[in-house]
């Protein structure tokens, strides 16, 4: 029980603590979701990440959660894959295709804000 509380602190992204390029960072994002890699979500959300959505808002634990609880536990997965992307500064835009999933392939945009290394915002729009 203590080491697994000592590696979800450990793999906690705070801003400033990594050398992520915001593109980097949406990478290392895109590859976690993708391995339904819980941790890997972990280490590059801030503990504070806000994610903003058609079903509304979500931050910190209860984001966390979600993606345990309900985004992970979908059959069959869905698989998100980069289609283009726009960088400026600490965000980043790109339309990602989603395929797999119950409801079948769609495309959306995502708006990432990246702070220190760390996604601290995501907007999705799907």
């Amino acid at each position: 029980m203590i080491a697994a509380a000592l590696i979800s602190v450990l793999a906690v992204c705070e801003p400033g603590a990594t050398t992520r390029t915001p593109a980097e960072a949406v990478d290392a994002f895109m590859a976690a979701y993708n391995a339904r890699d819980l941790e890997g979500l972990r280490a590059v959300l801030s503990p504070q990440a806000r994610v903003l959505a058609g079903y509304g808002e979500l931050t910190g634990a209860r984001l966390m959660d979600n993606y345990r609880d309900v985004i992970f536990v979908a059959d069959p997965p869905y698989v998100l894959r980069p289609l283009q992307q726009l960088n400026g500064g600490d965000l980043v835009a790109q339309t990602e295709a989603y395929t797999g999933g119950y409801t079948g392939a769609f495309t959306g945009l995502t708006v990432y804000r990246v702070e220190g290394g760390c996604i601290v915002e995501m907007s999705v729009n799907r």
